[in-house]
C-alpha cells in the first residue's frame, strides 16, 4: 500500500518536474521582442477566466456561510447554505415523513441484479417506471416483488417521472429522483449523514429540492479526470450558488414542486434538470446543495462515449438557454451572484465568447508546434507574433498551479491520491472539451438553420424513439415536434 501510495504522488510529480523543464527550455531562446502580451492573454483565456471563477465562487460560499451558528462544525463546508437557520421554524427533533426514491428505467434486464443489488437498503421506499422497455425489465421486476409500473409508452424520462408522480400514494411529499446507475454512498462510503436526515432536512427546509454530491467511480484514465472535473462542478460550482442551486441527474424535490416543473417541461432529455431549475427558480423557489450525502455514478468509459454525451450537454445547454432566457434573467434579477452564475458566467463568460476559446485553442496548437521546433532546434517556424512557445508553457504553468490550489483546497484527503497523476495535463481534458462543445453549439445551429444535427449523439439516437407528442398548457417552453425532438 505504501508503495502504491509513493508512485501516486511520485508520477505527478515527475509530470511537474518535466513541464518545468519544458517551459525553462522552451522559454530560454525566445526573446523580449517576440512576446505579445494581446497574444499571451488571448492563449491564457481559459486559464484566466476559470481561475478567476474558481476564487471568486470560493469566496461567496464563504460569505453564504458565515453567519452559520456554528461555522466550526464540519457540515457547514458541505452545505451551500446555513441549514441550521433554514429549518429554525421547525423546533425539536429532526423526524423524516414520507418520502420515495423514483426513477425511470429502459431495457435494464442485462444489468437488473446489479441495480436491484445497489438500491437494496432502500428498497421499501423505491418506485419504479419501466419506460416502454422491450425485454423482461418489468416483468423481472415485479416478480423480486418491486414495485415497477409498466409503461408501454416511451415516453423518456421527464415523461415518465411524470407519470410515475401520478401514481405514488398521497402522503408521500418528497421524492428523490436518480438514475439506474447510480449508488446512494452510505456513511463509510464517502457521506457524512444518512439519506434520511437529508430528506428530513430538506421537508423541514421548505425548500424546492437539493442536489446531493455526485462522484465519478474509479473506471480507468479517463474516470480520473471526470473525477476531478465533477469534483470542481459540484464542490466549488454548486456548493457557491446559496439556495440558486442548479439540479442534477440525482437530485430530491418537495414532490409538489417537481410535479409543477414537468406540468412546465418541454418533456426533452436534453438539459432536462436545468430546465427543472429555470422553472423552480423562475417561481421563487430555493434550491441548494447538500454534499453531506454522496452519490455515485458511472463515467463514460471510452472517449467516444464521452465525446457523444459532452455533445448531448452543451446542445441542451444552449437550447435552454436560449428558449427560457427571460426567465433566467428573471432569476438574475434577485440577487447579484445569480445575475452572474447564469447571466454573466454561463452567458456572457460561456456561450458567448467561444469562438474566441477556438481561437485560443488554435493558438495554443501553434504554440506547441513552435517549441517542439524551438526544443529541437529545426528553426522552421519565426518566432514572432502568434507563434511563440511561451504562449502554451505559460498557460499549461498556470493551469497546472490552479489545479494544484484546488486538489489540496477543495478534494477531499481521500480522493487526492486518485486525482493527483492527472492534475499536470488537466489543461489538456480542458482544451479538448472545445471540440465537443462546438459541436454540440452546431447541432444547435444546424438544427435551425436546415432541420438537422452536424452529429448524433446518444441522447439522440434514444429521444428519437418518441412515439407521443405531448403539449403542455401553459408552459413557457414551445413543445417539442417529435422529428426533433432533443436527446
Amino acid at each position: 500500500m505504501k508503495i502504491k501510495r509513493s508512485w501516486s504522488l511520485f508520477a505527478p510529480l515527475g509530470v511537474c518536474a518535466l513541464l518545468a523543464g519544458w517551459i525553462a527550455l522552451a522559454a530560454a531562446n525566445v526573446q523580449v521582442e517576440d512576446f505579445s502580451v494581446l497574444f499571451y492573454a488571448l492563449a491564457n483565456l481559459i486559464v484566466f477566466t476559470d481561475a478567476i471563477d474558481f476564487g471568486l465562487r470560493l469566496y461567496v460560499h464563504r460569505r453564504h456561510t458565515a453567519i452559520a451558528a456554528d461555522p466550526g462544525r464540519g457540515d457547514v463546508r458541505l452545505l451551500s447554505i446555513d441549514l441550521a437557520a433554514a429549518r429554525r421554524s421547525g423546533a425539536g427533533a429532526v423526524t423524516v415523513r414520507p418520502y420515495a426514491i423514483i426513477a425511470s428505467i429502459f431495457n435494464l434486464e442485462e444489468h437488473l441484479d446489479e441495480f436491484m443489488e445497489r438500491l437494496q437498503p432502500y428498497r421499501d421506499h423505491v418506485w419504479l417506471i419501466s419506460d416502454g422497455s422491450t425485454d423482461n425489465t418489468a416483468k423481472r421486476l415485479r416478480q423480486a416483488g418491486w414495485r415497477c409500473l409498466d409503461d408501454d409508452v416511451n415516453r423518456h424520462k421527464p415523461g415518465a417521472l411524470r407519470r410515475l408522480l401520478t401514481t405514488l400514494p398521497a402522503p408521500i411529499e418528497t421524492v428523490m429522483v436518480i438514475d439506474p446507475d447510480v449508488k446512494i454512498c452510505s456513511r463509510h462510503e464517502g457521506s457524512t449523514v444518512d439519506l434520511e436526515r437529508v430528506v428530513a432536512d430538506l421537508q423541514q427546509s421548505g425548500a424546492a429540492a437539493a442536489c446531493p454530491r455526485i462522484v465519478i467511480e474509479p473506471d480507468g484514465f479517463l474516470a480520473r479526470f471526470q473525477a476531478l472535473e465533477y469534483a470542481l462542478a459540484f464542490l466549488v460550482g454548486r456548493r457557491s450558488l446559496a439556495d440558486f442551486g442548479v439540479t442534477s441527474g440525482v437530485s430530491i424535490y418537495r414532490r409538489d414542486a417537481l410535479e409543477r416543473a414537468l406540468d412546465q417541461h418541454s418533456l426533452s432529455v436534453y438539459a432536462e434538470d436545468l430546465e427543472n431549475t429555470v422553472i423552480l427558480l423562475r417561481d421563487g423557489e430555493r434550491i441548494y446543495y447538500d454534499g453531506r450525502l454522496v452519490v455515485s455514478t458511472e463515467g463514460p468509459g471510452t472517449v467516444r462515449r464521452w465525446f457523444s454525451q459532452r455533445v448531448g450537454w452543451y446542445y441542451g445547454l444552449l437550447r435552454v438557454y436560449t428558449q427560457r432566457f427571460h426567465e433566467l434573467w428573471r432569476i438574475g434579477r434577485r440577487t447579484p451572484f445569480a445575475m452572474y452564475n447564469f447571466i454573466a458566467y454561463t452567458g456572457v463568460l460561456g456561450l458567448a465568447p467561444h469562438l474566441l476559446r477556438i481561437g485560443s485553442a488554435a493558438l495554443l496548437l501553434v504554440s506547441v508546434v513552435a517549441s517542439l521546433d524551438n526544443l529541437f532546434v529545426f528553426n522552421l517556424l519565426p518566432i514572432g507574433g502568434p507563434i511563440n512557445p511561451v504562449y502554451f508553457a505559460g498557460a499549461v504553468g498556470s493551469y497546472l498551479t490552479l489545479g494544484a490550489i484546488a486538489l489540496f483546497t477543495v478534494v477531499p484527503k481521500s480522493e487526492r491520491a486518485y486525482i493527483a497523476p492527472i492534475v499536470p495535463v488537466y489543461f489538456i481534458y480542458v482544451l479538448v472539451h472545445i471540440a465537443p462543445i462546438t459541436i454540440g453549439f452546431g447541432n444547435w445551429l444546424a438544427l435551425r438553420l436546415w432541420g438537422r444535427r452536424l452529429y448524433r449523439d446518444h441522447y439522440q439516437a434514444h429521444e428519437d424513439g418518441a412515439t407521443l407528442t405531448i403539449e403542455r398548457p401553459g408552459s413557457s417552453a414551445p413543445a417539442l415536434r417529435a422529428p426533433t425532438a432533443s436527446r
